[in-house]
């Protein structure tokens, strides 16, 4: 019996040791663990010597944490130059400025992957740098020639609007040829045009020039598969005015977007009309791949904002027509927004005109009265 005795009593002594050592080596394993919860800035893109560096894991400046700040993947590291890493544990760094480990006092794992601070980046690295809120770029030299090409690459940035800056470094896909590439330079030219340098994937270097503030020969390509993000499996009310006479679709129509692609300058959209028949459409756009979508689509019912209105009225609105006694609002819903407005306001009477084409229709007092055709 007392052999028996024992077996309990050194389970119960392991428990009791483990209980109170696993807490300690617990926080001491995830000390330099970035939680998920910690705020995480668009991905910035690097630069190197003028060189655009692309890597699969991303730099991001990270904060709502003990050490706010640029956290560098150490795979970028095994890109550079005269630096190389030893993933066996520890993990090693050796540069001309000599051998590092990375531990827990100077890594961090953020989404699985293995991170160092900034400041240890250029201390393991030797090298130097400028980091731009505008375009989020961080620009890297390691010597008096790379310092050159990276002070005109920057100059030439500072010549552009903030939001032409935000381009450089990004991933972009091209309308013309659906391409997809990274924009490694930005130039302005005179006047309101920009040069953008787009490197492909396939190596070779494009030239796109950019008018204004927004490109309309590219985007980015966050914005490329975002369009399915925000739009793919819901429930949209078309507005026909501002659709293509060619739409199928009836005005305020009900349809569930299946799915959207872009292609080119033309958004592919197949939906499920109300009837629970599929239909494909295309909606073109000339530099903002979400206009059409907005301005061609309520988000809302409309029926659900104007419940009080008769299924007489909705039938017309549905029509696209007009009739006496409508308010404006319904009018609005049927026809669009008119072309032109013209008031004429008494003490007993408001007269509106819409115009449209060269149709005029007329309000006594917010009521369609009368209209006439030129």
């Amino acid at each position: 019996m007392k052999k028996a005795l024992k077996l309990p009593l050194l389970i119960a002594t392991l428990v009791s040791v483990i209980l109170f050592i696993s807490p300690l080596a617990k926080l001491e394993a995830a000390s330099n663990i970035i939680p998920s919860n910690a705020y995480a800035s668009e991905a910035i893109a690097i630069f190197l010597d003028g060189q655009l560096v692309v890597t699969k894991e991303k730099t991001y400046t990270l904060d709502g944490i003990k050490k706010s700040g640029i956290y560098l993947p150490v795979k970028l590291l095994a890109k550079l130059k005269n630096v190389k890493v030893n993933y066996t544990k520890p993990i090693t760094v050796k540069s001309d400025i000599g051998t590092f480990k990375l531990d827990h006092t100077n890594s961090y794992l953020y989404d699985d992957t293995t991170y160092i601070t900034i400041e240890d980046f250029y201390k393991m690295t030797g090298l130097s740098g400028k980091y731009l809120y505008e375009p989020n770029s961080l620009f890297l030299w390691s010597d008096t020639s790379g310092k050159s090409k990276t002070t005109q690459l920057i100059d030439q940035i500072n010549k552009v609007s903030d939001d032409l800056k935000n381009y450089m470094g990004k991933k972009v896909y091209i309308y013309k040829g659906e391409k997809v590439g990274h924009v490694i330079e930005i130039d302005p030219i005179t006047g309101d045009s920009v040069r953008f340098n787009i490197l492909l994937n396939n190596g070779k270097v494009i030239e796109e020039i950019v008018i204004g503030e927004i490109p309309d020969s590219f985007c980015t390509y966050f914005h490329y598969e975002l369009m399915s993000y925000l739009y793919t499996g819901k429930y949209f009310w078309a507005n026909k005015n501002l659709l293509p006479s060619s739409n199928p679709l009836l005005n305020i129509e009900k349809v569930y977007f299946k799915s959207i692609k872009m292609k080119g300058k033309d958004l592919i959209i197949q939906a499920k009309r109300a009837s629970g028949h599929d239909v494909t459409f295309k909606l073109s756009f000339y530099d903002d791949p979400s206009e059409p979508i907005k301005n061609g689509f309520y988000s809302t019912n409309p029926k659900s904002v104007y419940t009080n209105w008769s299924s007489n009225v909705w039938t017309k609105i549905t029509q696209q027509k007009i009739s006496i006694g409508m308010s404006q609002d319904q009018v609005f819903l049927s026809w669009g927004a008119p072309d032109e407005i013209n008031s004429y306001t008494s003490a007993k009477m408001k007269i509106d005109q819409w115009v449209y084409g060269r149709t005029y229709i007329h309000f006594h007092n917010g009521k369609l009265n009368s209209w006439t055709d030129f």
